[in-house]
């Protein structure tokens, strides 16, 4: 991949659906695993306790406490990324089942799946549909993910809206009820990045319970997977 600016990968959806599926997953990642200290947010819902818990604690206590049974839910997914007054946007998917696995597409222009995020309690994998190549990987194999304390569990607070505190770099609002729950369809993820912060804007449309989807995707023999140096390598040229 050439070393390319931040700006120039977002001018084209189609530059690298490797590099659109790592954007995506630092953003997600880096604002968990930067923010140790809770702030208010308008996302503390009635009843909930105003405490610094940590994404990670926060999910597993969900899950000891057997909160939610393993639904599955569906929704439509708008991105918009932007960076030093450039940006586009993309839609996609998002494919959730509790505890289990959550599964992010991303579609440029319409119909082209450019890449997929998949996330589970054991691995995280990034599919680049176009150039036919992944990187699947444990957190603790990630030196970055293993010191920040970031996993699964860290991500699933934050689209089921288990945390009793927000980080100020993952806002949530415009909720709706589903599944016996209030879940955010509209979520904002800002990184620092000096005088040109990187933002995703991601909002959720056509939530639904839905379990006719795979859980766990498979590849063929033409995908090529790379190392988890190479992950780490290209994380370091997307300046994020």
């Amino acid at each position: 991949m050439k070393n390319e600016s931040y700006a120039t990968a977002l001018s084209s959806p189609l530059r690298g659906g490797l590099r659109w599926g790592l954007l995506l997953l630092c953003l997600l990642l880096a604002s968990c695993g930067s923010k140790k200290h809770a702030v208010s947010s308008v996302t503390t819902l009635p009843g909930e306790t105003d405490i610094a818990t940590s994404p990670t604690e926060a999910g597993r206590q969900a899950d000891d406490a057997a909160r939610q049974e393993q639904t599955c839910i569906t929704a439509r997914l708008r991105m918009e990324l932007s960076s030093g007054g450039r940006g586009t946007t993309v839609g996609g998917t998002l494919r959730m089942k509790r505890n289990d696995v959550i599964q992010l597409s991303v579609v440029a222009f319409g119909i082209i799946e450019v890449a997929l995020i998949e996330m589970t309690p054991d691995y995280f994998m990034v599919v680049d549909k176009m150039g036919k190549q992944y990187v699947k990987a444990p957190y603790g194999d990630v030196p970055f993910l293993r010191n920040a304390n970031v996993d699964f569990y860290t991500i699933q607070t934050f689209f089921w809206d288990e945390q009793s505190t927000n980080y100020s770099g993952w806002e949530r609002w415009d909720f709706v009820s589903l599944a016996g729950r209030n879940l955010p369809t509209r979520h904002r993820i800002t990184i620092p990045n000096g005088s040109k912060p990187v933002k995703a804007d991601l909002t959720l449309s056509g939530l639904k319970l839905d379990s006719a989807w795979e859980t766990r995707t498979q590849l063929s023999a033409r995908y090529a997977e790379l190392p988890v140096e190479e992950l780490l390598s290209r994380i370091m040229e997307l300046t994020l």
